[in-house]
């Protein structure tokens, strides 16, 4: 059985502040990528820690970072590229499906607000998680914290 790892990926969180060993805490292949998306509001999924760096994503693009500062914010089931209704709250918003191109944390509301494309336009209104119902769940399988029996089979005689 593998050890268990601190923390528990994925994890969701943002890079309020760039690194601070700066450019060395990034993979130096990823390093384009990292510098356009970090720092930001931007919300990050990790989802994997080779020993020396993490697998970071958002929506398709990733990037490799070593331990760094980082805020983490609670998952709250949506991932950019997720396909959402937008029901019309007693005639408050337009009932539309939509599909969710970003994701940025809010500091002073301490929740994520989603941005979404309509009929290939983007809204220019941001969304909280209750204002939005996915079309489908993620599931995510953990490791199990104990060991399982092997199964006796007595074949017949």
């Amino acid at each position: 059985m593998q050890g268990i790892m601190w923390p528990p990926l994925p994890d969701m969180g943002v890079y309020l502040t760039w690194p601070e060993d700066g450019l060395e805490a990034i993979h130096p292949e990823d390093r384009g990528i990292a510098e356009g998306l970090i720092p930001s509001n931007r919300v990050f999924r990790r989802t994997a820690f080779d020993g020396v760096y993490y697998t970071v994503e958002y929506g398709e693009e990733s990037f490799r970072i070593k331990p760094s500062l980082w805020l983490q914010v609670q998952d709250e089931g949506l991932r950019i590229g997720d396909q959402v209704e937008v029901p019309s709250r007693m005639m408050q918003a337009e009932p539309m499906i939509a599909v969710i191109i970003d994701m940025r944390y809010s500091q002073d509301q301490g929740c994520i607000h989603y941005g979404v494309l309509h009929n290939d336009m983007p809204i220019s209104h941001d969304f909280k998680v209750d204002e939005l119902l996915p079309l489908k769940q993620h599931v995510q399988l953990q490791q199990p914290d104990f060991e399982a029996p092997v199964p006796k089979y007595d074949p017949p005689s």
